[in-house]
């Protein structure tokens, strides 16, 4: 017993030995990080005075960027750190800040945000941080179907077309007195981008009703427009989507459909037809704008060189909250950037599905960029290359599927 007593306490002895001899870590001196702002900011624009966190599995501390948006941490103890940092911007104050024309509301948040996870902060090493731009424009054109699908007996199926609108903004929105629209999509095409850097004309133009508190749209909510018809598609095609509960369908106020949907009807056509046109193969550049001033009295063209036809009505580009250019699939080619609707401004890349000519019961969605606290938010770099993805057998209202995460 007493050689038991003796050999634990030699071992204690030890172990306080080795506990009080034991050098605390060498701290990290001087460690800098410089935040990088997108290109479009003027250059006297600085990431200043804005707070970084600096998290452990063991602490969290938070720092301030100086005047030149540079952070430097005199001292730090070495760890694994995960770097965030944030920073909004109301619509009206991104554009005083940038040196580029932006299609931004005012009432807009523009978010820009910096991460580096589990970054192993050992030794002092300068590095920099290239800040992410987050747009969260109050209305987006979420969803775009118009691919069809095939139906029981395995023929063509068209009829089950819609567009989906998306409230990005934490706050209530309202649809009222919006115009949805469908640039001219005629080949050749008649009315270039490229050959008309100020105006989209466009084929057909819906105009939602409402006295101006009528349609809200919730944040992280959407509305769906049935383009066609607005009933559970499922039942002639097993493949397609069910709109019985869509919010609008287009027909004229006393058309047919379903009675239980309310009307959006068709305001400015370029032809008879009472339907929103998406076409089975693209091209389909949608668009949603907004103005006081009597659309119908904006100027309507034919196609160049010609004078009887369709008429295609011009729309400002100062006019336009959010636009989705869905150029069409050439099996050989791919799609003809060339062909795009869209001005830069309007978006600065395109979108399209696999198929050529449809019939394949694919989507274009708009993918999402984070989840704040429950609420979804959905990417906008106001561009559909980067922005959208393809969705096979899509479901109206759905931003749960894996694609829109990735």
């Amino acid at each position: 017993m007493k050689r038991l007593i003796s050999t634990s306490l030699t071992l204690l002895m030890v172990l306080l030995l080795i506990s009080c001899t034991r050098e605390e870590p060498v701290q990290v001196q001087n460690f800098r990080i410089t935040f990088q702002l997108p290109s479009n900011f003027k250059p006297a624009v600085k990431y200043s005075e804005k707070e970084v966190i600096f998290t452990s599995p063991y602490a969290t501390y938070k720092f301030v960027t100086d005047q030149n948006g540079v952070l430097t941490i005199p001292e730090i103890i070495p760890d694994e750190y995960t770097i965030n940092t944030s920073w909004e911007i109301s619509g009206a104050d991104y554009k005083k800040l940038i040196d580029s024309q932006e299609l931004v509301e005012d009432k807009a948040t523009i978010l820009m945000k910096a991460t580096l996870t589990n970054y192993p902060l050992f030794t002092q090493k300068d590095i920099q941080m290239a800040l992410d731009k987050l747009i969260m424009r109050t209305l987006l054109i979420s969803k775009v179907y118009f691919s069809g699908t095939k139906d029981n007996s395995n023929r063509n199926y068209t009829v089950d077309s819609y567009v989906e609108i998306f409230n990005n903004s934490d706050e209530r929105v309202y649809l009222d007195g919006k115009y949805l629209a469908l640039a001219e999509s005629v080949t050749p095409a008649a009315y270039l981008a490229k050959d008309h850097p100020n105006h989209i004309y466009t084929r057909q133009i819906c105009k939602f009703p409402g006295v101006g508190t009528t349609y809200p749209i919730e944040p992280g909510k959407s509305i769906v427009i049935a383009a066609r018809n607005a009933r559970d598609h499922r039942s002639s095609a097993s493949t397609s989507v069910d709109l019985s509960d869509a919010d609008f369908e287009v027909k004229d106020t006393d058309g047919t459909g379903n009675p239980d949907v309310k009307a959006l009807p068709v305001l400015s056509s370029s032809t008879s037809i009472k339907f929103l046109n998406l076409i089975t193969g693209a091209p389909n550049a949608v668009f949603l704008f907004e103005t006081d001033e009597d659309i119908m009295q904006w100027p309507e063209f034919f196609a160049p060189g010609k004078t009887s036809g369709e008429r295609f009505r011009r729309v400002p580009i100062e006019t336009v909250l959010d636009g989705v250019e869905c150029l069409k699939n050439n099996a050989s080619t791919g799609p003809d950037v060339n062909l795009k609707r869209f001005q830069d401004i309007v978006d600065a890349g395109f979108a399209f599905i696999n198929a050529t000519s449809g019939y394949t019961n694919e989507s274009l969605e708009r993918k999402v960029s984070a989840v704040i606290d429950g609420r979804v938010v959905l990417k906008d770099t106001n561009n559909s290359t980067e922005d959208f993805v393809i969705i096979k057998g899509p479901v109206p209202r759905n931003y749960d599927n894996p694609q829109l995460l990735n």
